[in-house]
This record gives structure tokens, sequence and C-alpha cells, in this order.
């Protein structure tokens, strides 16, 4: 068994990852900084570390973890997230003997991050792209660019640099008018920024794990809902026959990256022609659904780090994937929105049907968002005292 150190954040993709591991027959501990995350609460845990946030303090956050590399003996870190990548690519450390770092590039994660890059790489790949503008914000504030509303605004890259030598979360926006779009670049005008038309269609995604840019394994995947409506994540999602002509054309796409590493690109289905909208180069939401399916991603990473090949064998068509709270909102407003049939449909119960946080073998995890609401609700208490008048 090899004990490891994987990053987390609150989502449900570094609970899956930590499930995985173990189920591989490994032993991880969980580096993390906020207090609410499902993984930090899994019995398939060997312990947690907690580390400086990636976000606040990246060097710090190396070095946290280059400390506790020397003492633990982990056999690989894993950066689980993508702040956690980043700190690590611009602040090096020097692991230990035996112990190696699952980011084999800083370059290529560069590369891997860069969404305007991404638009450029894909279409060469042979994949569909929708039209983009780049612009810097302030000729997006000055209303110099002519746009046919509504659109979607990206950032260059999703964590960017910010002062004091911190990162930044910048978050995907859309935009119904002009003022909404000038009200999404405003908090950083100096940034370039991606305007793409914003358009309805069903969520794909091939996913899986490439080795100094060979694919090793590649699942497919829709999503027929998601949470919340517009722009959010899978709420539903299943398993689907692998397109051979597309898998190639991700391949060469990794390929040109030279990623190492877990992958998740996604794709916009519109009037039967899927188009790249993101590529996800870390564990990512739904992973769950893979991992079911038979495709233990984090294990076969590992696995490519330790040096040794793994046997891949091919993924089960049909697995579903449900976030049932999320879920029923989703299928809720389907019905709102008189889709009553495939709002009953949604209903009926699926075999082979994994539920991210669900589980009789290791219930505790379902207290994260308790624990998340419950700091909601201290917060807003404490900032309604400070606003309070005095006498």
């Amino acid at each position: 068994m090899s004990r490891l150190l994987l990053t987390v954040d609150e989502g449900r993709g570094s609970l899956a990852a930590v499930r995985a591991l173990r189920a591989a027959g490994h032993q991880p501990v969980v580096g993390l900084w906020r207090s609410d995350t499902y993984a930090g609460r899994s019995r398939a845990i060997a312990g947690s570390l907690h580390l400086p946030d990636p976000q606040l303090d990246p060097e710090g956050h190396g070095q946290a973890i280059r400390l506790a590399a020397e003492r633990e003996g982990f056999a690989a870190v894993l950066p689980g997230t993508e702040p956690s990548l980043h700190a690590l690519a611009d602040h090096p450390i020097a692991l230990p003997p035996g112990c190696v770092l699952g980011l084999d590039s800083p370059a290529a994660l560069a590369r891997a991050t860069d969404k305007q890059l991404l638009h450029r790489l894909a279409r060469e790949a042979g994949l569909n792209v929708l039209p983009q503008v780049v612009r810097e914000g302030t000729a997006l504030l000055d209303g110099g660019v002519d746009l046919d509303f509504p659109v979607v605004v990206k950032p260059v890259r999703s964590v960017e640099g910010a002062g004091g030598g911190r990162l930044e979360v910048v978050k995907v926006r859309s935009a119904a008018t002009p003022a909404e779009m000038r009200a999404a670049v405003a908090e950083a005008p100096e940034r370039l920024w991606l305007v793409q038309p914003l358009v309805e269609g069903t969520l794909e995604a091939v996913c899986g794990v490439a080795w100094r840019g060979e694919m090793v394994c590649a699942v497919h995947q829709e999503s027929p809902r998601i949470w919340p409506p517009g722009q959010g994540t899978s709420s539903f999602a299943r398993t689907t026959r692998p397109d051979r002509e597309q898998e190639a054309a991700v391949g060469a796409l990794l390929a040109t990256i030279g990623w190492s590493g877990i992958f998740g690109l996604q794709f916009l289905r519109v009037d039967g022609r899927s188009y790249v909208i993101d590529l996800n180069p870390r564990v990512y939401g739904s992973m769950a659904l893979a991992i079911a399916a038979g495709h233990n991603l984090p294990a076969i990473w590992v696995e490519l780090l330790l040096g040794r090949r793994p046997a891949v064998s091919p993924y089960r068509v049909g697995t579903s994937y449900r976030m049932l709270e999320e879920d029923l909102r989703a299928v809720a407003r389907e019905w709102r929105i008189g889709h009553r049939v495939e709002a009953l449909q949604a209903l009926i119960p699926r075999r082979r049907t994994v539920h991210p946080e669900l589980s009789l073998r290791d219930p505790r995890p379902l207290l994260a968002p308790l624990h998340r609401r419950r700091g909601r609700l201290a917060s807003a208490r404490a900032t309604g005292e400070r606003k309070r008048p005095t006498a």
C-alpha cells in the first residue's frame, strides 16, 4: 500500500478520488485548508494535514507539502485542485527521494490552462470550437466591440495571479446585455477576456488520464441535466459509447499540450455538433462516474507516477451519476417549463447509478453541507452584529 498526499477542495470530485485510491489499496492522506470538505470526513482517508490556502499563500502551501513529504514518507504528492497545481508550478519544491510530484511540467500546465490557446489547439486537432472574441477589459468597457448578446465572458485562465503574490480564481459569467458584460469585466479591466456566444445545448465530456501527452484511457459522458441551469455542473450524467474520431482528436490535443495526469475536456452539443468549451487538468466534479464505470482515474494516475503501466479495460456504457438534491431541482424545473414526460422519466430509479456523497460504508461526508451552511449562518450573524448600531 502506497501512502499518498492528495490536496483536496470542498467538491465531490475530491471525495471520489480518496475513495478510489483507497479501493485500489492506497492510503490517501488529504491536504486541506478548509474544514467543510467532503473528502476530509471520509473513512477512506488515512489522515489529514492542514495546509496554507494555495490562493492566499502559494509559496507556503508548497513548503508545507515539502515538509509533510519529508516527515510522512509519501510515495507521491497529488495536486488535486487547480490552485494547488499553480502554487506548486509557480513555487517549485524539492521532494525527498522516493516521493514523486503529480505535476510533470509547469509549461504543460500553462498550456493546459490557457483558454485562448485551447481554442486554437482544439481547432487544429480537428475539434469544433465556438466563435470567440479576445479583448482587453478596457475595450469591452468602452463599448468598442460589436457583439451579439447573450454571451459568455471567460478569463484567459481560471486561476490568475493577484496582488501580494496570491492567486485568484476567476469565474466564467454569462451576460444578456452590454451592461452585464461590463459588470463582468469591471473588476479586472486590465485582463484579457474571451467572449463567446451563449448557446443552449447538452454538456458532454471526454475524461481520463494522459501520460506525457499520450492518452492512457478515456471515458465519454453526457449530462442531460445540469444545475444551476445555463452554466451549472452535471446533476445527472451517464457514460456513452466512445466516439473514436472525437477521441483521436482529443488525443492529438493532449499530445500537443504534453499533459500528464487526470483531464476532463468539456463539450457543448448543439444541433448535433460538439464544441469544445473547457479543459480541466485536475480532479473534476463528476469523476465518480468514470470510476463507477470501471476507470479508476486516480489509481491509474498513481500507477503511472510510480513507474508502472496500468492495465485498462473498456469502461461500462450506460453507468449513471446523480447528485440527488441538485438533480431534484433540475427535474422540478423541467416540470415547470412543460417538459412533463422528461421529468417523470427522470424520477424512475436507474440501475448502476452512483451518487457522489452517498455510501453506506462511508456516511460522514453527508455532514459536510450541514457544516458549510452552519458556517454561512454564523458568518451572516457576525456581519449583522457588526452592522447593528450601538447606543
